[in-house]
């Protein structure tokens, strides 16, 4: 089955933070960061900036040890120039008490903490319901914060007019709904309400985008496995909010093993004491997400620049789930009908007639060949999964009809399993 993404006409809205330039952070998980230090912390924030990222969103709970981490986390960005971070509190971990959240105060000081028209920024994941706490929080803070929470069981339309109390909204919000259906087309609905709304009342909207979402992962007294619909995600929503232009954009995630999300490479901050993490994450090898996060530099400089950026390197990238979705081993997960069973490939190119020619697609799916031609500077395909498993090999073959590149370092699709993350990888060259 082929499915064509085409770029949309950029709206009019445009927005613009306090020194003229919209900023792309990515949430990270300090719940994870137990075994890290200043250096680990380091060789993030490297790779978040090699990819133009502007800073990270920290998701603080309630453990004792992650103030600490914080402020190894502010240590390593102030070595790397202005990278920046601002607290997102955990509501789901947290409570709603004043000394808790004040443990994160002394974070806003710092010359790396991200402030907005002079005031530190601070967000939440959920809290919702609790206005009247948020009033006192803010009053009795000290520091007059920028409030952008992410409460997205409220109705979006007129939601600052309805909730005085916030500066700035942000949702979580990122996938379609579940049963939405295999390759659900994202409902903008929820951006175009808060845009609207922040615009009338001169606050600001920071939207959300998520390449997937897989979790089956469980502790002491709880336990989640569930999908929503991934497949074409990561470049529809991309290519979304480079047209909506909101006034920021976080990634989410950039670390969250838990629920597949992730963009960063898999590291020592993979907390193994969750049941069921390493099966999602390493098994049946490695899934890999960096070519996610490759792909995004693309949308994040078109976003930043809104206007397509200058392409120097043909770009090639390509994900897929191991196994068929109705051939699961042991437990199912909730929404697995919204799985497509397809290799995903995109492709974002200088020319959609390089040296006078085309380009050809030719993916092998253990044998069965599918071919398409490249007719869209940005273009996704979503090339059905065959009917016995095997190898995946991506090739392209140039406009000489020669093959210019061939890559079968892949994982093999699975006849049956029980893993419904994703593998991803790609390839580049200079461009002719």
């Amino acid at each position: 089955m082929k499915i064509f993404i085409f770029i949309i006409g950029l709206v009019i809205l445009l927005s613009h933070s306090a020194n003229g330039s919209k900023e792309v952070f990515a949430h990270y998980m300090v719940g994870f960061a137990y075994p890290s230090d200043q250096n680990f912390f380091d060789g993030q924030i490297k790779h978040a900036i090699a990819a133009g990222i502007d800073g990270f969103a920290l998701n603080v709970g309630i453990d004792d040890w992650q103030p600490d981490r914080v402020a190894k986390f502010l240590a390593a960005a102030q070595n790397n120039g202005n990278f920046k971070l601002f607290i997102s509190f955990d509501m789901s971990s947290l409570t709603f008490n004043n000394a808790v959240l004040g443990r994160f105060h002394f974070a806003a000081n710092h010359p790396n903490y991200f402030h907005y028209n002079g005031r530190p920024f601070f967000s939440t994941f959920a809290g919702e319901f609790q206005d009247s706490f948020w009033v006192n929080w803010k009053s009795s803070s000290g520091f007059n914060p920028y409030f952008c929470p992410s409460w997205p069981n409220y109705p979006t339309q007129n939601f600052f007019q309805n909730n005085p109390v916030v500066d700035c909204a942000f949702t979580w919000n990122a996938w379609p709904a579940g049963g939405a259906g295999p390759l659900a087309t994202f409902d903008t609905t929820g951006d175009r309400n808060l845009l609207a709304s922040a615009r009338a009342t001169g606050k600001q909207y920071m939207a959300p985008l998520a390449p997937w979402f897989y979790t089956y992962v469980w502790g002491p007294g709880w336990h989640k496995h569930w999908i929503y619909s991934s497949e074409i995600l990561l470049p529809q929503r991309w290519q979304q909010v480079v047209a909506l232009q909101p006034d920021f954009i976080q990634i989410i995630t950039w670390n969250d093993y838990s629920e597949a999300s992730y963009v960063c490479e898999i590291s020592s901050d993979l907390p193994l004491d969750m049941g069921g993490i390493y099966d999602m994450i390493n098994r049946p090898q490695p899934m890999k997400h960096d070519a996610w996060l490759q792909l995004s530099t693309h949308y994040i400089q078109w976003y930043k620049n809104n206007a397509r950026p200058s392409v120097t390197r043909d770009q090639f990238y390509w994900w897929y789930r191991v196994h068929p979705k109705n051939n699961v081993v042991g437990e199912i997960p909730q929404y697995r009908n919204d799985a497509h069973d397809c290799v995903v490939v995109h492709t974002i190119v200088r020319s959609v007639s390089p040296l006078g020619g085309r380009y050809t697609m030719e993916v092998n799916l253990n044998g069965s060949i599918n071919r398409y031609t490249i007719n869209q500077l940005e273009q996704t395909e979503c090339i059905a999964f065959p009917a016995s498993s095997g190898f995946v090999t991506i090739s392209l073959i140039g406009p000489d009809n020669g093959v210019w590149w061939s890559n079968g370092n892949n994982i093999p699709l699975l006849g049956s399993g029980n893993n419904f993350n994703a593998f991803a990888n790609s390839h580049s060259f200079p461009s002719p």
